[in-house]
Parts: structure tokens; sequence; C-alpha cells
């Protein structure tokens, strides 16, 4: 059996890992109960994951939402920079039909309750584009 040895440097630097994920957790968690949604518990107990937000934004947002289509489609809004849990509400929002737009509730449809926190997350760690 092959042991493994990390620094203190190391193990401190995973334990703060680790401490800010739950709290990034815990807070996404606490933001989405201030919403008063109805948001299903997979969302809630799933910890996003920003690397597989960036995945799903990347192969299926940026269509409508990069910035090459919003300087041509003034309706469609950027999600960079949009808080996490208003982006969360609004996705479960179109998934269930309680927001009806075709588009959106077809997009919805296609992701998973974990999609849809971690994709959430990702956009609300993006930098604000201006408005031009």
């Amino acid at each position: 059996m092959m042991k493994l040895k990390l620094s203190v440097a190391a193990l401190a630097a995973l334990a703060t890992s680790n401490l800010a994920t739950a709290m990034e957790h815990d807070d996404f968690n606490k933001a989405l109960n201030k919403l008063n949604a109805e948001i299903p518990a997979a969302v809630m107990e799933h910890k996003a994951d920003i690397a597989k937000g960036q995945t799903i934004a990347q192969s299926r947002c940026v269509a409508c939402h990069g910035e090459g289509m919003l300087k041509v489609m003034k309706l469609y809004p950027s999600l960079d920079g949009q808080k996490g849990a208003y982006l969360v509400k609004q996705l479960v929002e179109f998934k269930t039909g309680k927001r009806v737009n075709p588009i959106m509730q077809a997009q919805a449809m296609g992701l998973t309750d974990a999609d849809i926190k971690d994709v959430s997350l990702y956009y609300s760690q993006q930098a604000l584009k201006p408005l031009n």
C-alpha cells in the first residue's frame, strides 16, 4: 500500500478548500431559502460544481446568452454576474412551467437539478458585463 505524504501547508490548503466549499454550499442554500420559492430538495442537497457549470454554460447557454448573441438579440439577458439563487429560481420555474417561455422551458427541461445549481453557480462567479 502506498502512503501519501502531505506537507502541513498542503493539508491546510485542503482543509481550507473543503471549508470554503461547505461555506459556499451553505451560503448558496441560505440565499435560496430567502427567495421563498419552491426549490426541489435535490437542488438544495446538491453541492454545486463550478467546473460542471462551466461545461453546461459553454455547451448549452452560450448560444443565446453568449457575448456574440447578446449584441444581436438585446432581449436575451447576460447571465454573467447574476445572483446564483436567482438563476436557480428562474430555471426551476421554467422547468416546472411556473414561468412560461417556450425556448427557456425546453432548455430547462434538459437540465437535471444538479445541472441547474452547477450552471447557476458558474454564472454567479463571472464578472458583470457592461451594458452597451
